[in-house]
């Protein structure tokens, strides 16, 4: 009887054996790459939260070395004293001075550039990362080319840059709560806004504004200190933070960080009328309307009434109270 010897040439995969490998892997890559892409959204809100985090502790530090102070600008009187201010801080910090033209006029640098105080306290360089949000892609690279950036970009208000354009990559996602730097709280005139729209502020320029302290803060785990106009993190599309659907991370001058279901805020005041009780609204007008930096409204149109305006216009200031619920601090934690 004959043996049958065992061919010494490997047996090949069959192609129904190679395609249902191709298949296993294709349903393992379906399967991964959502968790992943989740992964890193995860990793990039707990990343904006963070850099909330360092604003807060730094505010506080801050105001430890500062008689209890509010970082806000303090040079000079008015608007434009703040603006010199701001305008130093920029040339100083990026090494940078044959990049800036003149001090902008009609300039309120308070809302996306407060934390220049903060960068100069922390003597950080700028471009500083921490002061925009993971999910604020455009401001990002604007951070990234700055020196070209009045070629390389449409600018914010979508025309020819005028000679202030400049300052626009040192702008941060997060904006300062007017009550931490006005002059006055409610009832006081300096503390309307020029119009309705969300991004006017302040009737008179003239005015000393800082100067607030944090001791002026009574319910400091309910108060918003910095939060960002933009809900970026929980849905498809960035939206204005005032929609009710809206969900974001904001910062509280306890120095905690948590997420706020803008539905379960309280609606502030009408900022025109401080001390009326009617609806708060608020115009939201993104700047340049449709593809501007600021994300469109939901209703499709360039702009949208709002009918409350939250925490950017807190009834009764640095004495009110944002968010319901939590403990009730009548001065904000320790840094540590």
């Amino acid at each position: 009887m004959k043996l049958r010897h065992r061919s010494a040439v490997p047996r090949a995969f069959t192609l129904i054996e190679l395609l249902v490998v191709i298949a296993i892997l294709a349903l393992l890559v379906g399967i991964l790459l959502p968790a992943i892409a989740e992964a890193r959204k995860v990793g990039r809100r707990v990343q904006c939260e963070s850099n909330l985090r360092q604003f807060g502790i730094a505010v506080i530090n801050y105001g430890s070395d500062f008689q209890d102070r509010i970082a806000s600008f303090t040079e000079g009187t008015g608007a434009q004293g703040a603006a010199q201010q701001a305008w130093n801080i920029l040339i100083e910090l990026t090494g940078h001075p044959d990049y800036f033209g003149a001090v902008p006029s009609a300039w309120i640098p308070h809302i996306l550039y407060s934390h220049l105080v903060l960068n100069a306290y922390l003597q950080q360089r700028l471009p500083e990362r921490m002061v925009a949000c993971t999910e604020d892609r455009l401001r990002l690279r604007w951070q990234d080319n700055y020196e070209v950036f009045e070629t390389a970009f449409v600018t914010p208000i979508e025309r020819p840059g005028p000679p202030s354009a400049e300052r626009w990559p040192f702008s941060s996602s997060y904006q300062i709560v007017p009550a931490a730097f006005a002059p006055a709280d409610v009832g006081d005139s300096i503390y309307q806004a020029i119009g309705d729209d969300h991004n006017q502020y302040m009737v008179n320029r003239a005015a000393k504004f800082g100067n607030r302290k944090l001791g002026d803060v009574d319910f400091a785990s309910q108060k918003v200190l910095y939060f960002d106009s933009q809900a970026r993190h929980f849905s498809k599309r960035q939206q204005f933070f005032a929609y009710e659907s809206s969900r974001a991370p904001v910062l509280f001058f306890d120095n905690s960080v948590r997420t706020v279901r803008t539905a379960d805020a309280n609606r502030g005041f009408y900022p025109p009328n401080p001390t009326s009780l009617q609806t708060t609204r608020v115009r939201y007008a993104p700047e340049g309307g449709q593809g501007g930096w600021e994300s469109p409204p939901l209703n499709g149109q360039d702009s949208q009434l709002m009918q409350a305006s939250y925490y950017q216009w807190t009834r009764a200031g640095l004495k009110g109270v944002d968010v319901n619920g939590g403990e009730v601090r009548a001065r904000p934690l320790p840094a540590n």
